[in-house]
């Protein structure tokens, strides 16, 4: 039992119920609705879609052993308790199952590619796999970089449903149709919302870890250009997402969406303004690790908004 609570630890499993929840969520409250709403099928089936889903929570949980494996110094000084590899879970063991992961997530991408007739589609998952590789053993460790790199990756969890449902660019005309170009808009919407407050809990877990990884010789915003600079970023970032929000709300009132407004107010603005105020005073690695998680939960409210689209439409 051990054992296996620590190989749930060592994957994220919370995290990858995220990944296959947001991936959910996008199809089946916000394309298939749109799509059956124009008189159109989904080209995802269900096993297909399932396929998919599957893929990207195997290639996300590889990609979180592997980080865990070259971050084992780090991880000696800045969360001691928390740490798996080498305490309960050999490091040879960790690599042969990130290799496993890589290898089923990457096939069954390609399953699901083939099923729907796009299997050039399967290399998207092949790029992910080599991105959190490089990601883990050099991108994370340079300022930026790194950040920027997994930020992508995460609206790319979001972005990826679309690319593998071909009736968005099939059905609509090559998206120039305004239904087509509408459902671009929303998936576009939530990848850049994806991407935005994964790069602010990104620079934040930078904050959070600073010691060891200045130990370890890494180069985060927070160690290249100072902890100030690095929440500045953070105050720059959670404007602009306030700013796309209201935006949204505007778009949202003229349909006369209003509890989807009074949803967006309370669970992601709200929130916001309060992660803002807390990383202000923010200042030791406790403080940084309870705006993250305070972040996190802002992310899966924000994702949980795509139910209005399954309630109204």
């Amino acid at each position: 039992m051990k054992l296996l609570t620590a190989f749930f630890k060592l994957v994220r499993y919370p995290n990858l119920i995220y990944i296959a929840l947001t991936q959910y969520l996008l199809q089946y409250c916000v394309v298939a609705p749109i799509l059956h709403y124009n008189g159109v099928e989904p080209s995802l089936s269900v096993a297909s879609f399932c396929l998919l889903s599957f893929s990207t929570v195997l290639i996300a949980a590889a990609g979180y052993i592997i980080n865990d494996y070259f971050d084992i110094n780090i991880d000696i000084i800045n969360k001691p308790d928390k740490m798996v590899l080498d305490k309960v879970i050999n490091r040879r063991w960790a690599m042969a199952w990130h290799t496993i992961f890589n290898l089923a997530g990457v096939s069954i991408g390609f399953i699901a590619a083939w099923k729907i007739g796009q299997i050039y589609l399967g290399f998207t998952q092949v790029l992910c796999s080599l991105l959190l590789w490089f990601y883990s053993t050099s991108f994370k460790r340079q300022a930026l970089i790194g950040n920027v790199l997994i930020s992508l990756l995460t609206a790319l969890a979001v972005v990826v449903v679309g690319f593998y449902e071909k009736q968005i660019y099939e059905s609509f005309e090559a998206i120039m149709s305004p239904e087509g170009r509408k459902l671009i808009q929303i998936i576009g919407i939530y990848a850049v919302f994806a991407f935005v407050i994964s790069l602010v809990r990104e620079i934040v877990k930078d904050l959070e870890d600073v010691i060891g990884d200045s130990k370890d010789g890494c180069r985060t915003i927070p160690i290249v250009w100072g902890v100030e600079p690095a929440k500045k970023i953070c105050y720059g970032l959670l404007l602009g997402l306030q700013i796309l929000i209201v935006v949204v709300e505007i778009r949202v009132a003229l349909i006369g969406w209003y509890i989807a407004i009074a949803y967006l107010l309370i669970f992601v603005q709200v929130p916001c303004y309060y992660i803002y105020s807390l990383l202000k005073k923010a200042h030791l690695p406790e403080h940084y690790h309870k705006v993250s998680s305070l972040v996190k939960l802002v992310m899966l409210s924000g994702i949980l908004s795509m139910v209005f689209f399954k309630l109204f439409l």
